[in-house]
């Protein structure tokens, strides 16, 4: 996320990712991934993809050409279960960091409903919010305003944001709520996911 990109060139540090690409080595070289940022992994019945929202995402940049080649090897035979992670949230109605993640979701969105990821969770926001399942072909990127449509093949996302933190919460979110909101607080908390079978999971937050 953010606080590990430690990009401060006034101080000579011109690396981005340096900390963390020395301390928690990822499995991408598994899944043909170009970059520790980017991967994929699977978990019993699960295929989960990891997406950097601070690494080049837009068509054609290895990250857009890796995770097209990626979502096409999903089996889900194998792996009924398709999740995504990232650090923005492509749908967020909180004040903080409000469309952030527009760049992202205009890349990726028709690919998560065309292969129907289950669920997409990010952090950033220090928040929860959770929306129904829903594809917005209808974003107004100038003003803001929501169109988004109930779509049985698109993921739900989740922001679980609200974690420990120096900062405090981003208590100040967006009125009237957006229809795509299913539910969203600004109070501490973690989630867990406990896949069951083929077709239910339970998720706590």
């Amino acid at each position: 996320g953010n606080h590990e990109v430690e990009y401060m060139t006034y101080m000579g540090e011109v690396v981005p990712f340096k900390s963390y690409l020395h301390r928690y080595p990822t499995p991408h070289l598994a899944s043909k991934s170009s970059s520790p940022l980017w991967y994929a992994i699977r978990r019993a019945s699960a295929h989960i993809i990891v997406l950097s929202s601070y690494s080049p995402f837009v068509k054609y940049t290895p990250q857009w050409e890796w995770l097209r080649e990626e979502l096409k090897k999903v089996d889900r035979e194998k792996t009924p279960w398709l999740i995504v992670l990232m650090h923005v949230p492509i749908y967020n109605s909180n004040e903080a960091h409000f469309m952030e993640g527009e760049s992202m979701r205009a890349a990726f969105e028709s690919w998560f409903v065309r292969y129907k990821v289950d669920v997409v969770f990010a952090g950033h926001v220090h928040a929860y919010e959770r929306s129904y399942r829903i594809s917005n072909l209808h974003y107004n990127i100038s003003s803001g305003d929501c169109f988004p449509v109930p779509d049985k093949s698109a993921p739900v996302y989740i922001t679980v944001g609200d974690g420990g933190n120096q900062e405090g919460l981003a208590g100040k979110f967006r009125y009237p709520q957006p229809d795509y909101s299913a539910f969203r607080e600004a109070s501490y908390g973690h989630s867990t996911l406990e896949i069951k079978n083929r077709t239910h999971a339970i998720y706590h937050w």
